[in-house]
């Protein structure tokens, strides 16, 4: 009777495993070694396709194949605002805009260092830029640029001028601004080497390792989830934030793959996903699983992008795109 109770429990549990078990699709742009595979943003337009911002450019998944799109070199951060405008924004190229994603516009002195990390927008619609260490930068009414000797920070175009927020005027980390999120209280999150920043209706807050938990000053990646937390990823951990208290993730004391995490996302079902350098690890609030090259279809361990479409998440790496559908 024992052995029937044990043999019953292993039917169940490989039927349950096996219900669990996730869909892989691995996307090239092109098959071979190429820049055009080095994936650094992925978005999707309106009509659900998908983009993709790649050190060689900018391509549009269309009918089973990948189209060329805008700028043709070192896109490093690609958005697709509610509008469905796109921008895209170049290591040393700048920024550039689309409506259709086939003309695009050079949007002039908005990156005063011509290199971009991230473009993001907040709840009203208005485009942040985060900049590697530019300087000011203000688009006055009569649409032109004056430029000043500041060190410059993040850049946000409310629609009709360039404001310029910079380390020597507002508790910015740095003005090197890697990542940025906004909440669903319409605060913005910037993520920077030297700490985490809040903007919260005109106030500034910085948090880093000297007056925070956060386990280390060098942010790489921030998003917020749909209760509210915020995840902060580093080059040490992982940190949640709920607004009071701080939960710190390591491989040395949870199921993370790795402590140097490049990119996080939460799925249709309210689970992180975590990318790392040596693989993806989700996190459904109690239980950890890791997804690599050995133990999956992951098409590259390099994880440095994460997007979720409804049930299916698209995890861009060193050598494509992953998608998994849940």
């Amino acid at each position: 009777m024992k052995k029937l109770i044990i043999l019953i429990n292993l039917f169940f549990s490989f039927f349950l495993y096996a219900g669990c078990t996730e869909e892989w699709t691995n996307y090239r742009i092109e098959d071979s070694f190429s820049p055009k595979n080095d994936i650094r943003a992925i978005c999707f337009d309106q009509n659900g396709n998908l983009w993709a911002g790649t050190w060689a450019g900018v391509f549009e998944y269309v009918d089973g194949k990948w189209e060329t799109r805008g700028p043709e070199s070192y896109v490093e951060t690609l958005f697709i605002a509610d509008d469905n405008t796109k921008w895209a924004g170049l290591w040393g190229g700048g920024v550039y805009k689309s409506k259709d994603g086939v003309e695009w516009e050079k949007v002039k002195d908005a990156s005063p260092t011509n290199s971009v990390n991230t473009i993001s927008a907040d709840n009203k619609g208005s485009i942040w830029i985060g900049d590697w260490g530019g300087g000011a930068v203000n688009l006055n009414g009569q649409g032109e640029i004056d430029v000043n000797e500041k060190n410059g920070g993040v850049t946000n175009l409310d629609g009709t001028r360039w404001i310029v927020y910079n380390d020597r005027e507002v508790n910015l980390g740095d003005n090197s601004v890697v990542a940025m999120t906004c909440d669903s209280k319409s605060r913005m999150w910037f993520g920077t080497y030297h700490g985490l920043s809040r903007y919260d209706m005109g106030i500034w807050t910085l948090f880093n390792k000297e007056n925070s938990l956060l386990p280390d000053n060098d942010v790489y990646s921030v998003t917020s989830d749909s209760k509210g937390n915020i995840w902060i990823g580093t080059c040490n951990g992982l940190a949640q934030f709920d607004g009071t208290n701080w939960t710190i993730y390591k491989k040395e004391n949870s199921g993370l793959v790795e402590n140097l995490i490049l990119a996080i996302a939460e799925d249709s079902y309210g689970k992180i996903w975590v990318g790392t350098n040596k693989g993806v690890s989700v996190f459904d609030g109690t239980k950890w699983k890791t997804y690599t090259t050995a133990n999956s279809k992951l098409i590259d361990n390099r994880v440095q992008c994460i997007r979720v479409l409804k049930n299916k998440v698209y995890i861009g790496t060193g050598k494509g795109i992953s998608e998994v559908r849940e």
